[in-house]
């Protein structure tokens, strides 16, 4: 079973990516209201996106003249908006580096059944030090160890959450379920040791949608072995088509069957109604960024280059688009990303700043939503993407232009659906149902 059109969905950042978008809304206050949040949703629901992706920097850093990006629980403000709104699948975001995966795995199936089947779960590596010392730890463990511990908690989180499965039909005089549809795992691993089984079912459809994030060869690793969807930074539609023809690739090499790893890179449309209108409202957005903060402390510290190497209106030298040196924390994927951006372009580290605020490392796209549609239907039909997350500036405005002016486009090309088919959130994907790979764990148990 394979999706038969392009998956969109929305990053779901408060009122807008832009770290001044508080700034663009009649209410300032609308950046800590679920009220503000639902209004999109319900947007995004009107459009069909596939589904609602919640990122999380469980931190408070954000400095005083910009809007924070990660300010609620992702899932307990995505049960919220399962509750509130149909069809629509939420995917919240959690830290292997720093939660448990029974506690996430009995969140995410009682998220999937309060929800019908429509959740899914994003899990990352966490990177920086200020998530570590919230969580009593005061560095941040190595690439290896990071990887290592994602890889024993998405296998663990497959493990809980096949350990309680309703059987269809049972209907013993004496017994509520079967016996032999609840199992102990009694996992024993490097990070967690873990006796199951969960007291959530689950779902009649199957495990959530399971996600990751990077491009880094063990963030790729890790995805091609246990998710669904990978969301990446790709900026360049050739290197995209290539980096999927890859990921496919490993896939089959895996022993999964085909379909079973969607690649959904990010990707930011700056819309007006003429290419001038557009070219002005990135002026615009460009202007609300002002010089805070610097933008050579900026790219200093997104590629660990010292800022007294770096002039604001020169480009980067090769020297420093170079791998980043063995203390880099930050992820690989984002940094190839950003390093592809100033070659591309020959920006200035000033210019560089800039984008990287606008677009987090992502393909903007400037233009009319022909142009927008445009890139969307190119880049999925050449195979350098089976859909895309939206990085929004300037939330509701940008959901509702999106919804009414792009959409009708990518439908007439035949690419978009115009209703929600039924089923969960994979079936709707055109995930597998095979695609649940056999435990590297111990066997599980009856209990």
């Amino acid at each position: 079973m394979t999706n038969q059109h392009v998956s969109l969905s929305i990053n779901f950042h408060g009122v807008g990516v832009h770290p001044a978008s508080w700034k663009l809304v009649p209410d300032r206050n609308a950046t800590w209201l679920f009220q503000a949040q639902l209004d999109v949703a319900r947007i995004a629901h009107e459009g069909v996106f596939d589904a609602l992706w919640l990122p999380d920097l469980p931190m408070a850093i954000t400095p005083p003249e910009h809007a924070p990006l990660h300010i609620s629980d992702p899932q307990l403000l995505m049960a919220a908006i399962a509750a509130s709104v149909p069809d629509i699948g939420v995917v919240p975001t959690v830290s292997s580096s720093y939660t448990e995966p029974y506690t996430v795995a009995r969140n995410i199936a009682t998220l999937n059944n309060i929800s019908g089947g429509r959740a899914g779960v994003n899990v990352i590596a966490s990177y920086h030090a200020r998530i570590a010392q919230n969580y009593g730890q005061q560095q941040v463990a190595d690439y290896a160890e990071r990887y290592r511990r994602a890889d024993e908690y998405f296998n663990l989180l497959g493990q809980l959450i096949d350990s309680f499965v309703l059987t269809p039909g049972w209907d013993d005089p004496d017994l509520l379920i079967d016996p032999e549809g609840r199992r102990e795992i009694a996992y024993e691993g490097e990070f967690f040791q873990v006796r199951g089984p969960l007291p959530s079912p689950r779902h009649a459809s199957g495990r959530p949608l399971f996600s990751t994030a990077g491009g880094s060869e063990h963030a790729i690793d890790l995805a091609v072995r246990h998710a669904d969807v990978l969301y990446a930074a790709l900026v360049d539609r050739n290197a995209a088509a290539a980096f999927v023809a890859d990921i496919r690739n490993r896939v089959r090499l895996q022993g999964r069957p085909e379909g079973a790893l969607k690649v959904v890179p990010g990707i930011v449309p700056i819309l007006g109604s003429t290419m001038q209108e557009a070219a002005r409202r990135l002026e615009q957005l460009t202007e609300l960024l002002g010089e805070s903060p610097d933008p050579v402390l900026r790219v200093a510290k997104l590629l660990n280059i010292p800022s007294a190497d770096l002039h604001p209106d020169r480009p980067l030298t090769e020297a420093q688009l170079a791998m980043p040196s063995p203390d880099f924390t930050r992820p690989l994927g984002f940094f190839r990303s950003i390093t592809d951006v100033a070659r591309s372009g020959n920006l200035t580290v000033r210019q560089l700043g800039q984008e990287f605020q606008l677009g987090g490392g992502h393909k903007i796209v400037v233009g009319t939503p022909d142009t927008v549609a445009s890139t969307i239907s190119d880049w999925y039909r050449s195979g350098a993407a089976d859909g895309f997350v939206l990085h929004l500036q300037d939330l509701p405005r940008d959901a509702r232009d999106f919804v009414d002016h792009v959409i009708p486009l990518l439908r007439r090309e035949g690419i978009y659906p115009d209703r929600y088919a039924p089923g969960s959130l994979r079936q709707r994907l055109g995930i597998p149902e095979t695609n649940i790979l056999g435990s590297t764990g111990p066997q599980a148990t009856a209990a």
